[in-house]
């Protein structure tokens, strides 16, 4: 998208993109009415929308009649997943990963001037999950999306400074463009990020990029944890399991 953000959008596209990422948030499936309330929009408007994305398989209905999403949206899902290699060839890594480190584990990309989660591994998790996209606006806050944004050019990230929300979610997070900027800078001299409860109150996180071996971005690579746990282990112990694992990632790409 160019720098001129402020072109008008069409309301009805709006709208309909409200509807599915609110049942994508939701955990049960939801009625009509309960849908019109929470969005703030005219019962027959989203009945409207229902019925149109009803017939295109966006939605399904349950027995009570209560949408929740529907096949299509795996459809298209399955063919957007451009990351779906890295992701699951990743995973025996972001393991040993968390493993070794005692940490929560987070691979993740820029799209579309947010930041997505590829993969997901807390301390305690047997399992990967697919996690509930809670980054995508916080670009300005985390670890990984601090380094995404100094792995741009100064114009880039001048650009999308412009395009970007920087909503303040804890004492510490930052949020003047100028102070952000300096940020970036001193992380892109350093080669990784490192904050401390700027995005999580008592949640400290460390991140390095992984690259391809033609020098290629493919993401950003982290660890974190609670306060509690940051002695015990230096960032040194902790960048050398990072790069470590960010380099071997990154030479999945040969394969």
């Amino acid at each position: 998208m160019s720098e001129n953000e402020h072109k008008p959008l069409i309301q009805v596209l709006e709208r309909t993109i409200d509807v599915l990422d609110l049942l994508a948030a939701e955990p049960e499936p939801m009625r009509a009415a309960d849908i019109a309330e929470k969005l703030g929009i005219s019962p027959q408007c989203i009945g409207n929308l229902l019925r149109t994305l009803y017939h295109r398989g966006m939605v399904s209905q349950d027995a009570e009649r209560r949408y929740r999403l529907g096949p299509h949206c795996f459809y298209l899902g399955f063919f957007a997943d451009k990351w779906r290699t890295l992701r699951e060839s990743s995973r025996p890594l972001v393991r040993e990963l968390r493993d070794r480190s005692g940490d929560t584990v987070f691979l993740g990309v820029i799209e579309n001037d947010k930041l997505f989660c590829l993969s997901l591994l807390r301390n305690e998790d047997k399992y990967f999950t697919f996690p509930p996209q809670f980054w995508t606006e916080q670009l300005h806050s985390t670890a990984c999306g601090q380094l995404l944004m100094a792995l741009l050019s100064k114009e880039e990230r001048r650009k999308m400074m412009k395009r970007i929300g920087r909503r303040r979610i804890t004492e510490k997070t930052i949020t003047d463009p100028a102070a952000l900027e300096a940020r970036c800078e001193e992380v892109a001299e350093a080669g990784f990020a490192e904050v401390l409860e700027e995005s999580v109150r008592d949640i400290w996180s460390l991140a390095v990029p992984v690259i391809a071996p033609n020098g290629k971005i493919l993401a950003a690579l982290s660890l974190s944890g609670f306060l509690d746990s940051y002695k015990k282990k230096s960032r040194k112990e902790r960048l050398d399991l990072l790069y470590e694992t960010a380099s071997k990632i990154g030479r999945l790409t040969l394969k």
